[in-house]
């Protein structure tokens, strides 16, 4: 039988406690410290897409912080990681980003390595009084794996296997197989001023959609979103196809629609979307879903798209997974959105926000190019390329970093269904201390 990701609302452990999230964790250089000795080198860090070091040759570069690691595909074909630093003067090797090389050369003076991180040849290896450093000296190797098309790095030696960290995650996320089925299609670095935790927080809770997402209330569930916790994950489910109970007669009225339960234009635009007509429903929305999932599998054959995998649910709704302690996946079945929240090398007050849409294509389709990696930052105007609720999440963090500072807040005052957010701040503190 085929796997499937569980659909259905799961028991939840006591996350215990009502405390404020102190807001020095957002704004100390302490904390930082702390984050940076006691956390980013225990965990398992997404680095990104194995089809980014598919070939002997590729390599890929990830800056985490003041760290920066080397992703290899040697030539014979094992994936390494190393520390993207050359032995002699400490001069990065290669900046950020994916390539193709068969040695990497330090730009400063001329050491180079091959794939396998040993060093092969230094000028005038002659006049170092220790020896000629070919042959014993080499990039320092981090310890690295891959699952469901991604790869990971881990700085810590001694770490728990990366299966062991997922835990429950991979029964979940297994079943898309988004190596083979999913293709990046877009890839955004953008610098937000704000610490990498409030990113993290604004896509751990739906409670906002309400305040800056209004336009969402028509056609989906703000309010009745089950929330999972996954081990050191979590996830919730936003249901598409019904309205909010927030979208009051009122609200409706206010947008030209007889009450709350008129078919709204985006929920129109969705069944159209999905092959539907909508006439044939007015004044039965508590049939559309069902005729959505009927519509999104006829797609699927008609195709060529296999969902044989997925449940209905996942066909119309956003599965909205929290990978710790910094990626979030919104996962959709034709395609998903992928956020990775990173901290700047010094500044608490300041991020690096990953954004990457990868979209689900037939088999047998050849991929589209990989897309160029545009780093910017929040106010220059490539954000008007995100879709609206990410151009409103974005605006909305500087904000709430700002607030922060005051003398008036002390902070986090968290709501039930903000657990998400308490449940990551805990397994903060059993990494970095409270």
């Amino acid at each position: 039988m085929t796997p499937r990701t569980p659909v259905t609302k799961l028991a939840e452990p006591d996350l215990g406690g009502n405390a404020l999230i102190p807001k020095d964790r957002y704004l100390s250089r302490e904390y930082q410290e702390r984050e940076r000795q006691h956390l980013w080198p225990r965990v398992w860090n997404l680095v990104g897409p194995t089809s980014d070091v598919a070939d002997p040759g590729d390599y890929l570069v990830f800056d985490l912080g003041d760290e920066s690691v080397l992703v290899t595909r040697g030539g014979d074909g094992v994936l390494r990681a190393f520390h993207n630093v050359c032995q002699h003067r400490g001069r990065r090797l290669r900046e950020e980003g994916s390539g193709r090389a068969e040695m990497f050369q330090c730009p400063y003076h001329r050491w180079t390595y091959d794939p396998d991180g040993a060093l092969i040849s230094a000028p005038d290896a002659d006049d170092f009084p220790q020896g000629d450093p070919t042959g014993c000296i080499g990039l320092p190797e981090v310890r690295c794996a891959t699952w469901n098309g991604w790869v990971f790095v881990n700085l810590d030696p001694d770490a728990e296997p990366l299966e062991a960290f997922l835990g429950p995650l991979a029964e979940h996320l297994d079943p898309y197989d988004f190596g083979a089925h999913y293709h990046l299609v877009e890839d955004i670095s953008m610098a937000w001023a704000c610490n990498w935790k409030v990113g993290v927080d604004a896509f751990n809770e739906v409670y906002h959609v309400q305040g800056i997402h209004p336009e969402l209330l028509s056609f989906t569930d703000d309010v009745d979103c089950p929330v999972d916790i996954l081990g050191n994950h979590s996830r919730f489910i936003f249901r598409v196809g019904y309205p909010s109970p927030r979208w009051t007669d009122e609200l409706a009225h206010r947008e030209g629609y007889t009450d709350r339960h008129q078919l709204t234009q985006m929920m129109r635009t969705i069944m159209e979307g999905a092959g539907l007509n909508p006439a044939e429903f007015d004044g039965r929305p508590h049939d559309v879903r069902p005729a959505l999932f009927r519509a999104r599998r006829e797609f699927g054959e008609r195709n060529g798209l296999d969902y044989d995998a997925l449940a209905d649910e996942q066909l119309t709704d956003d599965f909205h997974y929290f990978i710790f302690p910094n990626i979030t996946l919104n996962i959709s079945a034709d395609h998903f959105w992928f956020f990775r929240h990173r901290p700047h090398a010094t500044d608490p007050e300041r991020m690096w926000w990953d954004f990457q849409t990868y979209v689900r294509l037939p088999a047998g389709v050849d991929p589209p190019p990989r897309p160029e990696r545009v780093v910017c930052t929040f106010g220059d105007g490539t954000e008007q390329k995100l879709h609206l609720a990410l151009q409103q999440d974005a605006a909305a963090a500087p904000p709430v970093q700002a607030g922060m500072r005051s003398s008036g807040f002390t902070g986090l005052f968290l709501a039930y269904q903000e657990r998400r957010i308490r449940h990551f701040h805990r397994l903060l503190d059993e990494y970095v201390g409270s």
